[in-house]
């Protein structure tokens, strides 16, 4: 039963913002994780034997950057520009997991103290919005 319409379009318009924020978030997100991909191809170019090898995964990280341009202005349209750089330090997260996942290097415990601290940066920038 419906209180008053008044009510019931309040709450509706609640969930409805709740909806654009995620969307808007998860769009920003999803540029940071391209955007991650960059350094791991990066990383790979570098060790390769030719130029042709390492010209090809440079073509790769170029093309990813394309992609994370556009995602990353369709992102600044939504989303405050304060709200959007400080949440870009996640991808030095992103990075760690990639460094262990592709490259077998290790975390260490200043590295994981750093994420704690990004983190918890970020939450205090976003709190707000």
């Amino acid at each position: 039963m419906i209180k008053n319409k008044d009510t019931f379009y309040v709450e509706r318009d609640k969930k409805e913002m709740i909806n654009s924020k995620i969307k808007h978030f998860s769009i920003l997100y999803l540029a940071f994780f391209i955007y991650s991909f960059v350094s791991v191809f990066a990383k790979v170019a570098s060790k390769q034997d030719t130029i042709f090898k390492m010209l090809f995964y440079m073509g790769i990280e170029i093309c990813l950057l394309g992609m994370y341009a556009l995602i990353w202005q369709q992102a600044l349209k939504r989303i405050p520009l304060i709200v959007a750089m400080a949440s870009k330090g996640i991808t030095v997260i992103i990075a760690l997991v990639w460094a262990v996942v592709f490259f077998g290097e290790h975390i260490t415990a200043r590295n994981i103290i750093g994420a704690i601290m990004i983190i918890l940066g970020i939450g205090l920038v976003s709190a707000d919005d």
